[in-house]
């Protein structure tokens, strides 16, 4: 999970360094060089590492997401045939919901070209 949590936290700072290090680079050229990728991705993964072994280093988030996983390891997960009907009654309601709003639409769409030819 923490090796998760540091490759999303690398990708997302390394990405906001990059922008960080372009929008710098254009406003001021002269002081700042030209925004190299392979640099901003090294540095986010830096980042991302280094937070990582700071939150596992933290007794409470790691009580947290340990509880976290042995919550989830206690779902009940719906079998193929619950999650097949269950997908039909959304179908069949979208469906109705549908066609009453396209009858709504209809009837008011007559409704307003009567009062506008008035």
């Amino acid at each position: 999970m923490f090796a998760v949590f540091a490759g999303i936290a690398a990708w997302m700072f390394g990405h906001m360094v990059e922008d960080l290090w372009g929008f710098s680079w254009a406003n001021w050229p002269l002081y700042i060089g030209r925004p190299n990728e392979y640099y901003a991705q090294g540095l986010g993964a830096i980042i991302g590492i280094t937070l990582m072994i700071w939150v596992w280093s933290r007794e409470r988030y790691f009580k947290f997401v340990a509880e976290t996983a042995t919550e989830v390891s206690q779902i009940i997960w719906p079998t193929r045939a619950e999650t097949r009907a269950a997908t039909i009654v959304v179908i069949v309601i979208t469906l109705i919901c549908a066609c009453i709003l396209s009858l709504m639409d209809a009837f008011w769409s007559r409704v307003t070209d009567w009062l506008y030819s008035l």
